[in-house]
């Protein structure tokens, strides 16, 4: 996806086009009428809170227990995390057990779309596969869209291009050439946003977003029928690619999301699996997906597992490769266990159709102090579904292959942006923790509290040599390391090769030492827009002077220059220390080793891409 800015609070929707405007107006003129719809309301009964508020007291309790009394708090954490891991596993092939015993026998299982026969009752588990993207990278583009052609339960495939001008042509030509038969492409002139923003500003007082957004829906059902485009029927298609005027993801999924749900109406699907253009699916992957979230009645939504397709183009996509396998499996195991993944991730998300609508205007048009957020797009989502007390699942069983940057620049920008997205739902949201089982608040805890220790920790050592807020063990971070990386090699469901394992400690280091610069600095820059990295091709050296290049790079990975020096610092104090040095020869180590890692990372960031 391009580069993008954060639109202002009050962003004015643009004129719509003759047709939609005549359109928009028959549909205003019954919005009264609409405003008596019932809108979703929570369903957590007020007792039910009241426990979960008292358990997150307890929970706090307990995560300030660990800390400040225990030795083994890493060895612990460990421990308590595979446990989680496992059930996590355990209880999601249960829920799938239980809709298998329920799908008819004669359930025909067609990976081709295009095949599928008239009887839709033995197909309740397909699903829309929804794809959307910018200017992306035509081979990895061309290799997304085939994967699909082979996904079990995707009866329909929408590909939503956010661009129309000439260069965006290449993604719809890549669309028609994968898919040449049963297919359609569909040009909109205006964003649906758009029109769902001008029908906000003009609604009438009480008017729920759902009908708002069942006003959208009919317009995507005219849209559709006057270009003469059928789901149904002798001349159905079952590959549609749609394009808009180019916004930023935000307003492509808007679009994106809409469709489904007209999709969902006209074929009577209940399931949307949602993906970026740059990430590819298994034949199971979306079958696992959707009868996990089937199989629970209080799930709407899950995601899977993430691996990397392009971890051999460079060092650090190897190491960014590893810490997926590690990292992501045991942290996102851990609040699933209880059914309260935190984020359903873009490129491997699935729905129950239903509960989105009610919550999509709103999930657009989120606002923090004044700002409008476009890059958490998949976080808040995840959010706004928990706030009811819906279940969100991670199901590392299912496999989806993402890509990763290659360069260490732009893995910080994108570590950095989403730790802001996890600040951002993490404090705005509180209510969040009522609604959810203790364990939730708990990892949230563990998430949040512990980095800021951390940090306090490194900092106070470095200057007056001692640490009092997390004593460091090195027998407990050897207990850590051992039983992660025994537990990933026998349990990880991926089954990461011994080239891949060998690479757990490494990655390790590379992904713990930076961890607590990007939380403070993605902490205090929260409300920071753009996604910090441009679309591929893209030559940002071209376009800026020297001295804005040296400005932006400063702003974007200067923390972590600076954050290195003081790892040297801190590395140079304990290696006086431990040689028994004197004051003066502690303060020699210190600078020799602040000296040494700023200066190699100054360089670094000065000829960083």
């Amino acid at each position: 996806m391009g580069q993008l800015t954060a639109p202002l609070l009050h962003e004015p929707p643009s004129p719509l086009t003759p047709p939609y405007q005549s359109l928009l107006s028959k549909l205003v003129e019954n919005q009264k009428k609409d405003s008596d719809e019932p809108e979703a309301k929570a369903f957590v009964p007020t007792f039910e809170k009241w426990c979960n508020f008292f358990g997150c007291l307890g929970a706090a309790y307990l995560f300030y227990l660990l800390f400040y009394y225990s030795d083994h708090l890493w060895t612990f954490d460990t421990l308590l995390t595979i446990f989680l891991s496992e059930y996590c596993g355990w209880s999601n092939e249960r829920f799938r057990r239980q809709i298998r015993a329920e799908e008819p026998a004669t359930s025909q299982k067609n990976s081709d779309p295009s095949l599928l026969t008239e009887d839709l009752s033995n197909h309740k588990l397909d699903c829309i596969a929804a794809i959307v993207g910018y200017r992306e990278d035509p081979a990895i583009f061309t290799k997304a869209l085939e994967s699909y052609l082979q996904a079990d339960g995707c009866r329909f495939i929408l590909t939503c291009v956010d661009g129309n001008k000439p260069e965006d042509r290449v993604m719809v030509d890549i669309f028609k050439e994968v898919y040449p038969t049963n297919s359609a492409v569909l040009d909109l002139p205006i964003p649906f946003i758009e029109i769902a923003l001008q029908m906000d500003r003009d609604r009438h007082p009480g008017t729920p977003d759902a009908a708002l957004i069942t006003k959208c829906v009919a317009i995507a059902k005219h849209t559709l029928l006057e270009h003469d485009i059928h789901v149904t029927g002798r001349s159905a298609i079952t590959r549609l690619c749609v394009t808009q005027p180019h916004m930023h993801k935000k307003g492509i999924m808007f679009t994106s999301f809409v469709i489904c749900f007209a999709l969902s109406e006209l074929l009577g699907i209940d399931f949307v699996w949602t993906s970026d253009s740059d990430s590819m699916v298994h034949k199971d992957t979306t079958q696992i997906t959707i009868q996990t979230i089937a199989g629970d009645a209080k799930c709407v939504g899950a995601s899977t597992a993430l691996t990397i397709h392009n971890r051999n183009d460079s060092f650090i996509a190897t190491l960014g490769n590893t810490v997926y396998l590690n990292e992501l499996h045991l942290t996102r195991c851990f609040s699933s266990a209880i059914g309260a993944n935190d984020c359903q991730s873009g490129p491997c998300a699935a729905f129950r159709i239903k509960p989105l609508r009610s919550e999509l205007l709103a999930w657009y048009k989120q606002t923090v102090c004044g700002f409008r957020m476009i890059v958490n797009e998949d976080r808040h989502m995840t959010t706004r579904l928990l706030l009811p007390g819906h279940r969100i699942r991670y199901i590392p069983h299912a496999i989806t292959a993402t890509e990763t940057p290659v360069t260490l620049r732009r893995w910080l920008l994108q570590q950095v942006r989403w730790a802001r997205a996890v600040h951002v739902e993490a404090y705005v949201h509180p209510t969040m923790y009522l609604t959810q089982p203790p364990l939730f608040f708990f990892a949230a805890l563990r998430r949040e509290i512990t980095t800021v220790v951390i940090f306090s920790t490194i900092m106070t050592y470095l200057f007056v040599g001692v640490s009092p807020f997390l004593p460091f063990h090195a027998r407990d971070f050897v207990f850590k390391f051992v039983f992660t990386a025994v537990y990933l090699k026998t349990r990880n469901p991926i089954n990461p090769t011994w080239e891949e394992w060998c690479w757990s400690v490494p990655a390790g280091l590379f992904y713990i030492i930076p961890l607590p610069a990007v939380q403070m600095w993605s902490f205090v820059t929260m409300l920071a827009g753009g996604w910090g990295t441009s679309m591929r091709g893209f030559k940002e050296a071209e376009e800026q002077t020297r001295w804005e290049e040296v400005k932006r790079k400063t702003w974007e990975v200067g923390f972590f220059v600076v954050w290195m020096g003081i790892v040297g610092g801190v590395v140079g104090r304990w290696i006086g220390t431990e040689m028994g040095l004197d004051a003066w020869g502690i303060l020699m180590c210190m600078g020799a080793g602040m000296t040494a890692l700023l200066g190699g990372f100054g360089y670094w960031m000065a000829v960083a891409e």
